[in-house]
């Protein structure tokens, strides 16, 4: 079946900014006196506030404000970008060409709050390739669960399983297929190691190779 629409994770996938709340939450765990390490932060990516506070308390059983140490992440994070700019994945600004040329709409679907993401949009002059989104404030349930990736497909109006659904997470990449969609990982802090690969019907070094993938499948709605 042919893919009609594609569904764009943002942290890690569109933006290099995984790496910023890395460093961002490694500020925070230096200030606060405690440790974080990447098993946390695998855990975390992709999430919802709510889920990664949760987390937070499974693992630090109340010793840890959340809320403290992600207030310095957020600092840092909006420290660096207001200095350097939205730093921008390699590959986004080929494939957001290719989908316009080709007329397929893409939406995106992250967990990053509306005033933040469309805030990064617009920095990085993305806007106008985006025919939908969905933000991590407007569902009830963040990913792995699927709704933030369905309600990005009923805004297309396009089935699941004639989206292409891209993600850098374990969180992520689980919500694209348990929406029924078919998933690409672009992997970024987190490796596609073998607990992943069965969410995955493809994984791709960096956004331009998702292009070849989409001629394959005959993605296209219409040559140029």
């Amino acid at each position: 079946m042919n893919i009609k629409a594609v569904i764009f994770d943002m942290d890690g996938l569109m933006f290099d900014t995984e790496r910023l709340m890395k460093a961002g939450w490694e500020e925070a765990s230096r200030e606060m006196g405690f440790t974080l390490t990447e098993y946390h932060l695998s855990q975390m990516r992709g999430g919802t506030r709510e889920r990664s506070s949760k987390l937070f308390e499974e693992w630090f059983q109340g010793t840890v404000d959340y809320d403290q140490g992600r207030a310095i992440r957020t600092r840092y994070q909006k420290e660096y970008i207001e200095k350097h700019g939205v730093p921008v994945k390699k590959g986004l600004m080929e494939l957001f060409t290719y989908l316009k040329e080709h007329e397929i709409p893409a939406a995106v679907a992250t967990s990053t709050p509306r005033c933040d993401a469309s805030r990064y949009w617009d920095m990085a002059g993305v806007t106008t390739y985006i025919a939908a989104s969905v933000c991590g404030d407007e569902v009830q349930n963040g990913k792995p669960d699927p709704e933030i990736f369905l309600t990005a497909a009923e805004k297309l109006q396009t089935p699941p399983k004639q989206c292409l659904i891209l993600e850098d997470s374990l969180n992520g990449i689980r919500a694209a297929k348990a929406a029924g969609a078919r998933s690409c990982m672009v992997p970024d802090l987190t490796p596609a190691v073998d607990e992943i690969r069965p969410f995955c019907d493809i994984i791709c070094e960096d956004l331009s190779q998702v292009i070849p993938y989409l001629d394959s499948c005959g993605s296209f709605l219409q040559s140029p």
